[in-house]
């Protein structure tokens, strides 16, 4: 019996013993994980900043892009010319001159096309740009400095960043939730199916609630004057009221375009999508007309000729003479009769008394001056050096090189679906009057109408 018992007692302790055990090794197990479970946790977290990482690349390379395509565009011209001036252009209109390639946000969006913009400002020695890049849930900037400076290939360039700091895309800005105005949520849908900043609505419409302008501090209400206690002189005082006639003004709405349009809290757009037939190019045939020849000349050569020329040219005296159109002086000579001889002329000097040596009537001789008129020997301009010369006979010959083509160009078109945009433009428009009246002091009646004393006063 007794070591019936004492069996017993063992078998039971060694369970209780192994219950124990197994129960303090699940507790270790529950509170102190694994190494695996560890690796898997730490994995996970690495995985989410990897893609926050990525994220944020994306990003960045947005806003370098729409640096590089502003700094191709901002030639010399497109810059501003005096200190303190500025140009803008927002993303929406470098996408309408196709100077930058559309883009999306880490969700697939299309970022802000008017908060989404670059401004350059000149400055003393150089140009600034801030490139500012506004998405759903981010809003970027970065600084570029420009200029003209040693090492640029071009009239400016962007400074080298060992004259100045890189860059820095300044860390986003987190979105903040807006409260509701007039039953209208914002970037929620509303029972009037109206949403707020780009949200696709059922009736196609965006419109962001105006905010009012700020209206100007106004003055000091004025104190009330004291009554005056002069029995002699009765006064009345002058009460002021302002009427706010403050209202919003919207324009008709626009004829629908292909011009995307940004909603604000000026501008409502709607869009609708149609399906239009889109040309996307053409089908060329071109055709050979085979009776009408293209026709080319071509020289051919068919013999020789001999011919005489000439190398060179001169003066040759041809023998004769001819009067030339000067007077020469001969000398004196005496005459018994009057001298008259064609080529010469005579003038008179004096008498001589002697007598003529041929027998001659005249016994009287006369002496005179005599020119004689000169003369030139005559030449004619000749070949002086004859050549006989072989040259060719040539002859045109026309033949056939082609045919005229004819081509047709035949549209191709597709029918695709294009998004279209119409917008109107609200603006406030600030009207507030004064309504002045002339009463009693301490007009209950008026002071409960809200009107105030203006502080004038005047005697009845």
């Amino acid at each position: 019996m007794y070591e019936e018992k004492t069996n017993n007692f063992s078998i039971r302790n060694v369970m209780i013993q192994f219950l124990f055990v197994a129960l303090f090794i699940f507790i270790l197990i529950w509170l102190f994980p694994m190494k695996s479970d560890l690796k898997n946790a730490i994995n996970g977290i690495n995985k989410e900043n990897n893609v926050a990482v990525f994220y944020d690349q994306i990003f960045n390379n947005n806003v370098v892009a729409m640096k590089d395509a502003a700094k191709s565009y901002y030639t010399t011209e497109r810059l501003p010319k005096t200190v303190g001036e500025t140009v803008k252009m927002t993303l929406g209109e470098m996408l309408n001159q196709k100077i930058i390639l559309p883009f999306v946000d880490r969700d697939g969006e299309q970022c802000d096309l008017v908060d989404s913009y670059v401004e350059v400002a000149k400055h003393e020695n150089e140009f600034v740009m801030k490139v500012n890049l506004k998405c759903a849930e981010q809003e970027n900037y970065l600084l570029v400095y420009m200029g003209c400076y040693d090492y640029c290939q071009t009239a400016i360039c962007e400074k080298q960043t060992s004259d100045v700091k890189q860059p820095v895309v300044y860390p986003t800005k987190p979105v903040e939730t807006k409260p509701v105005v007039n039953n209208t949520t914002i970037n929620n849908v509303t029972n009037n199916n109206t949403t707020i900043n780009n949200n696709v609505t059922n009736n196609n419409v965006v419109i962001n609630p105006p905010v009012k302008p700020v209206e100007p501090d106004k003055p000091d209400k004025p104190t009330d004057p004291e009554d005056p206690k002069d029995p002699e002189k009765e006064y009345e005082w002058e009460y002021v009221k302002k009427i706010d006639n403050s209202h919003w003004e919207e324009s008709d709405w626009s004829e629908y375009s292909t011009t995307p349009v940004q909603a604000d809290q000026y501008t409502a757009v709607r869009t609708k999508t149609t399906k239009q037939k889109v040309l996307v190019g053409y089908n060329v045939t071109t055709a050979t007309d085979k009776s009408k020849p293209i026709y080319s000349t071509e020289v051919k050569t068919i013999g020789t000729e001999t011919i005489l020329t000439c190398n060179k040219y001169d003066y040759v005296s041809t023998g004769e003479t001819a009067t030339g159109d000067q007077w020469v002086y001969v000398g004196t000579q005496t005459f018994y009769e009057k001298p008259n001889q064609a080529g010469y002329k005579y003038e008179f000097v004096r008498f001589v008394d002697e007598s003529c040596p041929n027998n001659c009537t005249s016994t009287v001789g006369r002496i005179y001056k005599v020119w004689k008129l000169s003369t030139k020997n005559l030449s004619e301009y000749k070949c002086v050096e004859p050549v006989y010369q072989t040259i060719p006979l040539t002859t045109e010959v026309k033949k056939i090189t082609g045919y005229e083509t004819t081509t047709t160009k035949t549209p191709v078109y597709e029918t695709k679906e294009v998004k279209t945009y119409s917008y109107k433009k609200r603006k406030y428009v600030t009207s507030i009057k004064e309504d002045k009246k002339w009463s009693t002091y301490n007009d209950t009646k008026l002071l409960n109408d809200k009107y105030e004393y203006s502080g004038q006063k005047r005697e009845k």
